[in-house]
């Protein structure tokens, strides 16, 4: 059931005497006729010299939700932030409106914004410049043109493209968005006050949603605006787009040394390449070459690690045997319009083999996903267990590291754990991490992950294997570094460590990885354990457009982690040059990808010769490496999970390998593009529960590593021709 809400509708007026009682009652009209919601009006009057505010003050006396607030006149901006904060503060608005009190903007338009905000929406807006939407026809053509004009200026010259009406005042808007925005940074008074709540709202991720309306002209009194509001909205235009590129260069600023690097030389090699074609074409490819193939090495290095350490591997998987329960564990559960996978997700983690009495499970929800809420609330009703909850919360932003950090507090366990809102945790994982911790004194344990539905895409092979990969090998490498990139599920701290650094960084997309590097430098110890039995099962993105969206996001979360320089204070200089190359290889990956173009025109167009072409092949040496690599390693992942190993795998790996880091590629050319846009809104990974609909049994116990005699034999044949 939808909870009751207080709408507030703020009317800034000066001399509006002609206008003000006939508007109110159209506006309580409309209140009359909503289902739950309570609606107020709020006249803030800049003592108008017409008598608007005793109009108001004898209104008041006859209907109990009008209100009245008096002050200067110093603008409208002004005006509605001194109504923004009444309302919130003293009248406790859930939904604020804003609208004009001259009748521009029809009352009856009021139900069909609030719908739209309790519909899922943080910002609705009634716009005139979307199909439906219109302006007076009678206008004369320079009013059409300089509001036709100020709506692009405040779209393309501010950055505000994404909304079509961005000047409109006609608004509803979430008052705990408005509670987020600091109303000291809108350094303005009158009507440019439009566009920078607009701007502040985007940039804390609000979602916006428009509805089409009529805006019509005043039939009492005169306008107000005047040429000082057409200078200041002007300015205040070229300032935001200013405060974007400031802050732009603020956060840069470290990176900006490599681009005016990578820029000089490439203008040096675009000077050379006019004047000496041949020469340059020899030693670009050679220089590219050789640093292709340094990281296709350390690429192969780290995927191959586990099987070429086979001993230290054998000593990071699970205990055979469990201690006596010692920590109770709080279970994270973060879910945004889930309502296909919470369900069953809820009932795994329910029946993972613990005392109940040491274990709970917090479900963590935003107030406006109605859907995942009643699946959840039905889901904890049928299993009647009174350890699992559901955390309800209403303020920004709406995004995974907040959701945690609500759960956090709600929390009453000594180790705090993630799972991901289509997980299948395995039912002994706690007793695996309460003995990891009790036996190694370890403060956070990672345990494995692994995406299980192989077959469902033409990228979800490479894209299981990557997680096969990393898990079971890359991070015990980095282990031995002492620093771990956290996965973003099935990893458990200790609840102190989380309370010592603050929780996760609500503005990060990728929250994992930044607080892996924060727990380290605060000197928490961290293992990595792994083996096929206790994994956490997941499934890939379903659609090549989701698998971008997220590959995306968790390239723009390297770029902020890299920004921040947290990991500049790590102690040792391997953990820095190790943590530059994990959060560097966005931009790596995105150069790469305006790099493939150019290679091709060097294949076609250009006689090299044959040491520098034997040179420009390492690359591609390396590359038919890890697709054998690849290929064993399936073969290897199928037989631990008990899956059917297709024989057409081979040449499925063989022919999207390369689109599939094409896709890579593309991926963080998207990251940066969205980085210096300054967009970092939260781009989420829908999900279908394709892992379940897999039949897996055990992984087989026994298994022996197939890639350990299969790089044994490798190695000995290398031996012997060299």
């Amino acid at each position: 059931m939808r909870h009751p809400q207080h709408v507030v509708i703020v009317l800034p007026t000066y001399n509006e005497r002609e206008n003000i009682s006939r508007l109110l009652d159209a506006i309580h009209h409309q209140g009359d006729g909503l289902d739950q919601e309570k609606l107020s009006v709020l006249v803030v009057d800049d003592r108008s010299p017409d008598g608007t505010g005793d109009v108001v003050r004898q209104y008041a006396k006859r209907h109990s939700e009008t209100y009245l607030l008096e002050g200067d006149k110093q603008g409208l901006g002004v005006a509605y932030k001194r109504g923004f904060t009444y309302a919130i503060e003293e009248l406790g608005a859930d939904i604020v409106f804003q609208m004009d009190a001259d009748f521009s903007h029809d009352p009856k338009v009021i139900p069909l914004l609030i719908e739209k905000v309790q519909g899922g929406n943080d910002f609705a807006i009634g716009s005139r410049y979307i199909p439906g939407g219109s302006i007076p026809q009678e206008w004369p053509l320079i009013r059409k043109a300089n509001s036709r004009c100020g709506n692009l200026f405040a779209r393309y010259l501010a950055g505000l493209g994404s909304v079509r009406d961005c000047t409109g005042g006609f608004r509803a808007i979430r008052a705990d968005l408005l509670q987020e925005i600091n109303f000291d940074q809108l350094a303005v008074k009158g009507y440019a006050f439009q566009i920078s709540l607009l701007h502040q709202a985007l940039k804390y991720g609000a979602k916006v949603a428009e509805i089409p309306i009529h805006f019509a002209d005043r039939t009492y009194g005169n306008s107000k605006l005047s040429l000082l509001d057409v200078s200041e909205f002007v300015k205040s235009c070229f300032l935001i787009r200013a405060s974007s590129l400031k802050s732009l260069v603020h956060r840069l600023f470290p990176p900006f040394i490599f681009v005016i690097f990578c820029g000089t030389l490439i203008t040096l090699l675009a000077i050379l390449a006019v004047r000496y074609t041949a020469t340059f074409m020899i030693w670009f490819t050679i220089i590219f070459s050789l640093l292709m193939t340094a990281q296709g090495a350390f690429t192969l290095f780290w995927m191959l690690y586990a099987w070429n350490n086979p001993q230290e591997i054998e000593g990071n998987k699970s205990p055979k045997r469990f201690r006596k329960p010692y920590y109770s564990l709080t279970s994270l559960i973060p879910a945004r319009h889930e309502e296909q996978v919470i369900a069953d997700t809820i009932r795994a983690v329910s029946n993972i083999n613990y005392p109940e009495d040491m274990k709970e499970a917090l479900v963590i929800c935003c107030s406006d996903d109605l859907g995942t809420i009643e699946v959840a609330e039905k889901a904890i009703t049928q299993i009647g267990k009174k350890n699992i909850k559901l955390v309800v919360f209403d303020d920004f932003p709406i995004n995974k590291p907040h959701q945690l950090n609500k759960g956090l507090k709600e929390a009453t366990k000594d180790v705090v754990t993630i799972f991901d809102a289509e997980d299948e945790p395995h039912p002994d994982i706690y007793h695996v991490i309460n003995t990891v911790m009790l036996r190694d004194k370890a403060d956070v344990v990672q345990s494995g992950v692994q995406l299980m539905n192989f077959r469902s895409s033409w990228f979800s092979t490479l894209n299981v294997l990557e997680y096969f990969f990393w898990f079971k090998s890359a991070l015990h490498l980095f282990e031995r570094f002492g620093l771990t990139p956290l996965g973003g599920n099935t990893v458990f701290f200790k609840r102190k460590w989380l309370e010592k650094i603050g929780g996760w960084d609500n503005t990060c997309l990728t929250e994992d990885a930044d607080i892996g590097i924060r727990l380290s430098l605060a000197g928490a110890k961290t293992r990595v354990v792994y083996d096929e039995q206790y994994v956490t099962q997941e499934e890939t993105p379903p659609s090549l457009a989701s698998f971008i969206r997220q590959r995306t996001r968790w390239n723009q979360g390297f770029m902020q982690i890299l920004l921040k320089r947290d990991w500049l204070k790590l102690p040792k200089l391997s953990q820095k040059l190790l943590a530059a190359y994990i959060l560097i290889w966005p931009e790596v990956q995105a150069l790469t990808f305006l790099y493939i173009p150019f290679a091709l025109l060097v294949m076609f167009k250009f006689k090299l010769p044959v040491a520098v072409a034997m040179v420009s092949n390492l690359p591609l040496f390396l590359l038919l490496m890890q697709i054998i690599t690849c290929v064993i390693a399936l073969y290897e992942f199928t037989r631990d999970y008990n899956l059917h190993f297709p024989i057409v795998m081979p040449l499925k790996i063989l022919l999207t390998i390369y689109p599939f880091q094409m896709i890579l590629g593309f991926s963080a050319f998207r990251a940066v593009y969205r980085s210096l846009i300054n967009n970092l809104s939260w781009e989420k990974t829908p999900h279908t529960n394709a892992h379940r609909e897999i039949s897996l049994s055990a992984p087989s116990p026994n298994a022996v590593p197939v890639l350990a005699p299969a790089l044994a034999e490798a190695e000995a044949v290398g031996s012997k021709r060299f």
